[in-house]
């Protein structure tokens, strides 16, 4: 498996810590992963069951289910591990989307099509974290593949509502019409431009 070392922070230290970014998961890596974060999805759920917070509406996922979209040769997962378990994953798409941004209508990009915390990483799910700084750095990966497949930089991917504030405020990505066709779920593109500055303000 293609890998590199990333910097994640500890939650409770909130120092840096080396943490590896796996760049093409085996389907074996899914169920793996699976294994560990289904029980303690669960787990985490039930402890919140009375609590102010919802829970998430993604917690019912299954990686392990999801392995067979990696059939396909532009379907790849990604996944971020620290502490010798997997803390983050990233399933994307190299041919299926199209941007539709004025600026790239019709040009190819790196669609995400699932991102995932692990449970204990989730403020909704449990009141300590142990990382910070999954996601983006998730994200950051899809626009580096985007990037060196020739793509520009550019990203797309329907978000879940609560997710929308990280993806237009925190990933410069741009917010479209709600797709009737994606359970009415907002979709947003980063365009080559937006993809230039969101990796000089990475840098």
């Amino acid at each position: 498996m293609t890998k590199e070392e990333i910097t994640l922070v500890d939650a409770m230290s909130k120092r840096p810590v080396v943490a590896t970014l796996y760049l093409e998961l085996a389907p074996t890596a899914l169920v793996d992963t699976e294994a560990v974060w289904g029980p303690a999805r669960v787990a985490a759920a039930r402890s919140r069951a009375h609590a102010v917070l919802p829970i998430p509406e993604h917690w019912h996922w299954n990686w392990a289910t999801k392995k067979d979209h990696l059939r396909l040769l532009a379907n790849r997962c990604l996944g971020i591990e620290c502490g010798g378990v997997m803390q983050g994953l990233m399933m994307i798409n190299l041919a299926r989307h199209a941007a539709v941004l004025d600026s790239d209508a019709g040009k190819p990009l790196v669609y995400i099509d699932f991102i995932e915390n692990a449970p204990w990483n989730l403020k909704s799910l449990v009141d300590e974290p142990r990382y910070f700084g999954i996601g983006i750095r998730l994200f950051e990966a899809a626009v580096m593949l985007s990037t060196n497949e020739g793509f520009h930089g550019r990203v797309g991917l329907h978000s879940l509502p609560p997710s929308e504030p990280f993806y237009e405020r925190t990933c410069g990505m741009t917010k479209l019409d709600s797709d009737p066709d994606k359970e009415d779920l907002a979709y947003f593109e980063l365009s080559r431009a937006s993809a230039a500055a969101f990796l000089k303000g990475r840098s």
